[in-house]
């Protein structure tokens, strides 16, 4: 039997085609495209299944979809596609087909994973004095900012999703507020994800600079020009070569930590916390200092609490592709 899952991100959607048998399974095809280059998602199915010669009938397929899923129908947040469950159950000819949230797909990828595929930020709780299925909540920043709550029920666990990237910003310092107060001049609403993402770190950048006052270096300017800005802060940024690069990925692992302990909290009591997506783990040595767990244990009476939680830094990208076909898979049961 074939199956067929992908994650479909602002930034990339990754495919994986997998042949399930009775001695397991078998990878037949796995790529990864570009999202803006196709204006619905559709043609990437067409092209991945025309391009690895697959022509089997798919008995099951999950995706993970940047966006939040309701009543099978997906709006991806940062492309203009739609995305239906019925339309793709027609388009594939495929029985079953699934579409989840990317952080819920993330969440289950979690089980998929090995030790070297994360990185420890905190050890809390030993093993034997934990639950053998902890509850946890899953975070991370990329393109937006995802959260999702893992829990162990009836045998098996279950995946709640959530879109709590889109709640307000909660300052945790005078400069934060300061931050807050400067972006509230400009928009409405200010969400958490305005500040934990890549746009996230563009906004950091320049409030640094305008509100601040922190000079800007003419190398980072011409590099922002020529690439993704926020991957030129975050390069110049990990060299200690450039203070307003430096200062604003220090805010932004101040937020960050502050921004995850909230997380657990909402979800309290959790022993794991799993940061995923695509920016932490280019900051991992970043995220791997002391700065983060300072911002995570902060929580005033509740800070003792937070020191019993494992902090697990998810290095393979591919775990939300990883979830969408462990998904798919319980799709065949």
């Amino acid at each position: 039997m074939q199956i067929l899952a992908g994650d479909i991100g602002g930034t990339n959607t990754r495919m994986i085609c997998v042949d399930i048998s009775d001695t397991g399974q078998h990878v037949l095809a796995e790529k990864s495209y570009l999202s803006a280059d196709y204006s619905h998602f559709d043609q990437i199915i067409d092209i991945f299944l025309s391009e690895h010669n697959i022509s089997n009938a798919i008995e099951a397929a999950c995706f993970a979809v940047a966006a939040p899923v309701e009543s099978g129908v997906a709006r991806v947040t940062n492309l203009p596609w739609i995305i239906s469950e019925k339309e793709l159950v027609n388009y594939l000819h495929a029985p079953k087909v699934k579409l989840i949230n990317d952080f819920v797909a993330a969440s289950y990828g979690i089980s998929e994973l090995q030790d070297a595929d994360m990185l420890v930020l905190q050890q809390g709780l030993v093993a034997d004095e934990m639950s053998a299925h902890p509850d946890a909540a899953i975070i991370g920043a990329g393109t937006g900012f995802g959260v999702s709550h893992r829990v162990w029920l009836n045998d098996h666990y279950q995946v709640f999703s959530s879109e709590a990237g889109h709640a307000g910003f909660a300052p945790e310092n005078a400069e934060q507020s300061e931050l807050l107060t400067w972006m509230q001049k400009k928009q409405p609403h200010v969400s958490l994800e305005m500040v934990l993402s890549g746009k996230g770190l563009i906004t950091i950048y320049d409030f640094l600079h305008d509100a601040i006052g922190v000079p800007e270096s003419w190398h980072v300017k011409q590099a922002m020009q020529k690439t993704d800005p926020a991957q030129a802060i975050t390069e110049y940024g990990l060299l200690g070569s450039d203070a307003l690069c430096q200062k604003t990925l220090e805010v932004f692992i101040d937020i960050y930590g502050a921004a995850s302990s909230n997380v657990a909290l909402y979800y309290y009591p959790v022993t794991e916390l799993y940061i995923a997506g695509g920016i932490a783990p280019k900051i991992k040595d970043k995220m791997l200092g002391q700065r983060f767990i300072d911002a995570f244990v902060n929580k005033g009476i509740m800070s003792s609490n937070m020191e019993k939680i494992t902090i697990k830094l998810i290095m393979q990208e591919k775990a939300g592709l990883y979830g969408a076909l462990s998904r798919a898979r319980m799709l065949l049961v």
